[in-house]
């Protein structure tokens, strides 16, 4: 068994839409298996946002054939990161906002959510992305401690608002 990331495609957007509807019922909002397919086919059709996916293969030599694990997204996906494109006028510069990180939880504390940050920031650094921007709640400790020991940093010079409109 190898585990790997890939960029989604339009292909793959039935199963990472059941992810996102379970990153969003994470999140406490209702399911939407239709709702979150269509955001996430116009996402990745319009090129709205880069989705890796991070992917449990069986070789070969362990089913006799090259297939993918069966799990509950029929897919072996287990988990995944999408990053929106946005700009920075001071630096003038393109900037990766990393919005939404999912691991399905039979696959968390295996380095999966490492490995997907992992793979943004070298898939930021070969397109010349200037600076991954992330946010989390003040409550998630664990995220946090995983951020911090992959390079980020608190940013203490800014505060952020937001209005709903």
């Amino acid at each position: 068994m190898t585990d790997q990331i890939k960029i989604a495609v339009l292909a793959d957007t039935e199963h990472v839409s059941e992810l996102f509807n379970q990153y969003r019922m994470f999140y406490n909002q209702p399911s939407d298996l239709e709702g979150a397919g269509q955001y996430i086919k116009n996402r990745i059709r319009h090129n709205e946002s880069i989705i890796l996916v991070a992917e449990r293969v069986i070789e070969s030599e362990e089913l006799g054939q090259n297939t993918e694990v069966d799990n509950r997204n029929n897919r072996g996906l287990m988990g995944f990161v999408q990053l929106y494109p946005s700009f920075s006028s001071v630096s003038m510069g393109c900037i990766w906002v990393l919005n939404d990180l999912y691991v399905l939880p039979e696959y968390r504390q295996q380095g999966i959510a490492r490995k997907l940050l992992q793979a943004s920031r070298a898939l930021a650094k070969e397109r010349g992305i200037i600076r991954l921007s992330l946010s989390t709640a003040i409550s998630n400790k664990q995220a946090q401690a995983l951020y911090e020991s992959e390079g980020y940093a608190v940013d203490t010079n800014f505060l952020y608002y937001d209005l709903n409109v």
